[in-house]
């Protein structure tokens, strides 16, 4: 799911500028934008604020539904007994569920039912894997995030990070039968 379609913008954009800078009949945002270019440099700063003000909000309506969302899906997840970690086969009575699919990456992916698909994992292999699968501004940071945990997990349990590494990047839930 983006954060912003570009439909949602530009009619929000038309909205928001209609009074100092309105589009014309059929005009396209690149047209508008153009037109825009030859604006003094006082009334360009002015409408680059605006466009700021517009983009703020529905990002700032974009993360209240995705923490609506969330909280939603959290209050929704029944986990199924507590086991050892996946990975170490330890820590039975500390383990966290973690949701194969995280829901963030859920809701970012437009799931519209929530996928509670669970694995217990200790604390320890719980964050080691979130620093490998949350998102990051770089593929190359992620790495480099992830690099000085997973260098310390031992080879038999290498396997089964990477396996719910592989995991975590499924499209849709699995199908229930």
């Amino acid at each position: 799911m983006q954060r912003i379609s570009r439909p949602v913008f530009i009619a929000r954009l038309r909205d928001g500028v209609s009074k100092s800078f309105p589009f014309f009949e059929g005009e396209t945002l690149e047209n508008w934008v153009e037109r825009g270019q030859t604006l003094n440099p006082s009334q360009r700063a002015m409408l680059a604020a605006q466009m700021g003000t517009i983009q703020r909000k529905l990002l700032g309506e974009y993360f209240a539904r995705k923490r609506g969302w969330i909280a939603t899906a959290r209050r929704g997840f029944e986990p199924r007994r507590r086991e050892p970690c996946l990975v170490c086969g330890k820590f039975e009575k500390i383990t966290q569920a973690h949701h194969v699919v995280p829901l963030n990456d859920q809701f970012e992916r437009g799931f519209e039912v929530t996928d509670h698909e669970h694995e217990w994992l200790c604390p320890n292999h719980h964050v080691i894997l979130h620093l490998w699968i949350d998102r990051s501004s770089s593929e190359q940071h992620l790495g480099r995030r992830a690099a000085p945990s997973l260098a310390e997990v031992p080879i038999e349990e290498f396997g089964s990070l990477m396996d719910l590494v592989g995991r975590s990047g499924r499209k849709t839930p699995r199908s229930c039968g």
